[in-house]
């Protein structure tokens, strides 16, 4: 019989945040904190590379075209996690909501409505959130990272 982690079991809610400049020099610094956190909660590895590639795209949008600063957020949930990068301050452009069939840019936006079950952006005069949720799994309860990777 498989076990969840007690986290999951128990229905506790985890949540971690990060502030950070709106610069792209910071998004692999957004990445690496979420897979600290994921780590953390025993999401397996297939799971976090989808988590991974959501928030550097949303992050990557709010460094590009967002604000002054960002604030990258998970929370896990259940068996979901939900991401929110915010930023916050004067816009410098507009977000991209899609892209052409020759742009190399915009096309994080249909990576993160593929990879997410949910997705919604909220606009506010002077602060924008992109969120994102999937369902994950978890690691079996007493398996180590090395029973992960020969499975």
């Amino acid at each position: 019989m498989t076990t969840a982690p007690a986290h999951v079991r128990m229905g506790m809610h985890r949540h971690g945040v990060i502030a950070l400049p709106a610069e792209e020099r910071w998004v692999y610094t957004a990445r690496r904190f979420a897979a600290s956190l994921l780590a953390r909660w025993d999401v397996v590895p297939e799971d976090q590379d989808s988590v991974l590639l959501i928030v550097g795209e949303l992050a990557g949008n709010a460094a590009q075209h967002g604000r002054a600063d960002m604030i990258v957020s998970l929370t896990f949930e259940g068996r979901a996690v939900r991401i929110e990068v915010a930023d916050s301050g004067a816009a410098s452009s507009p977000h991209p909501r899609c892209a052409g069939a020759g742009d190399e840019h915009g096309r994080g936006v249909g990576i993160v409505e593929f990879l997410a079950d949910w997705t919604e952006t909220l606009e506010e005069r002077d602060r924008r959130r992109d969120r994102a949720g999937l369902r994950v799994a978890t690691a079996p309860a007493g398996s180590s990272r090395a029973d992960l990777v020969l499975a």
